[in-house]
């Protein structure tokens, strides 16, 4: 009977503390990561018609926090975007265009890591004239490629501010309330972008121009990628293989030689780091190599030795005085072979004769030429 009793009075105490220690449980508000919405709002401190002559198609931007590396956005807004940020100080990389735009040519590596990651361009093997040589994957005109770093913070009182939602839109102050009623902090930064390419123009002296079918030809030594954090190019290198389509054929007289200049203009990174500067270089680390083959189907290999003869160019097209690597902002890179390549003659009586399919020479354009 009192075993009985202690239970009766034992299962209510029981509830009791059942219910009391179910109301401690903290609240579920509590434990959530809470984040705030971010615009960022880039004031690009240059003319992207005057530079690249378009546009950008949009932006990327790259966060990396003190915890974790945030996901990679894209907006086709070229100079805007709202992101949903946890209270933390970021480093971010802006970028002019889409990512998406600048594959499969470039890869970045490293993207975790704010101190290595780097754009590389994407290596190819490929048969021919060359069998198994490796080159790096020729990069298209557009779009081109500049990135801007910065950091910024968010805190504690800023996420805090949620509360804010939905306030009526006669407080609707400096734009910080977005189309959804949600409270956005803005954040307005100027920012000039550093170019990651360079414009690489070669040209070429050819004697017995009407000798050649087509011409291939690469240039090595050429830095393989862009430290983005560091502002540099890779000290590693790779060989560019130049499109046979892309050259462009000038006359420069009529006589017997047949003269004729072949010029060629490409995006690339750049002179390897601690390669900028001519002092820092030696002929051998740039080799230019042409596979011509002629008319007559007969084939000739050239090769020279041009790192001494590869130069950094004003936009007014003379030759930069560069003291230290940030003079080499919106510079171009050009390579005006000393040397006159010297083709054989074209025979004849090989039976194949001459090609009626061998394009054109024009005029010459605005070339300067010497001899």
């Amino acid at each position: 009977m009192i075993k009985r009793s202690l239970r009766i009075l034992l299962l209510p105490l029981l509830l009791i503390m059942l219910m009391t220690t179910a109301c401690e449980r903290r609240p579920l508000e509590v434990i959530v990561d809470e984040a705030v919405r971010v615009k960022l709002v880039v004031r690009w401190q240059v003319n992207f018609v005057e530079l690249y002559g378009e546009q950008p198609n949009g932006m990327t931007v790259m966060l990396w926090g003190s915890n974790a590396t945030q996901p990679i956005v894209e907006t086709t807004n070229e100079d805007q975007i709202i992101l949903s940020l946890k209270p933390d100080t970021y480093r971010i990389a802006i970028f002019n265009e889409l990512m998406s735009d600048y594959q499969p040519q470039i890869q970045f590596f490293d993207a975790d890591d704010y101190d290595k990651i780097a754009a590389r361009t994407v290596a190819m093997t490929r048969g021919g004239w060359d069998d198994g040589a490796t080159y790096m994957y020729t990069m298209a005109d557009d779009p081109r490629m500049a990135v801007a770093l910065d950091t910024f913070t968010i805190t504690r009182d800023m996420v805090e501010q949620d509360s804010l939602l939905f306030v009526p839109y006669e407080e609707y102050i400096e734009g910080k309330y977005d189309d959804e009623r949600v409270y956005v902090h803005t954040y307005e930064i100027p920012e000039t972008p550093w170019p990651m390419t360079v414009d690489l123009t070669v040209k070429v002296k050819v004697q017995r121009r009407q000798s050649i079918r087509t011409v291939e030809a690469s240039l090595s030594g050429l830095a393989d990628g862009f430290y983005l954090s560091h502002v540099n190019r890779t000290t590693e290198t790779g060989t560019i293989l130049f499109d046979p389509a892309r050259w462009e054929k000038h006359k420069i007289r009529e006589e017997a030689d047949s003269m004729g200049l072949l010029s060629i203009k490409v995006p690339v990174f750049g002179m390897p780091y601690g390669k900028e500067l001519l002092s820092e270089r030696k002929e051998t680390d740039n080799v230019l190599t042409f596979h011509f083959t002629l008319v007559d189907d007969r084939t000739v290999d050239l090769s020279y030795d041009v790192g001494k003869q590869i130069l950094y160019i004003t936009p007014e097209g003379r030759e930069a005085q560069i003291r230290y690597r940030q003079d080499l902002q919106n510079l171009k890179l050009e390579l005006d072979l000393h040397e006159v390549l010297v083709l054989p003659p074209a025979e004849s009586n090989t039976g194949a004769g001459f090609d009626a399919e061998v394009d054109e020479w024009d005029d010459g354009g605005a070339f300067d030429v010497n001899f």
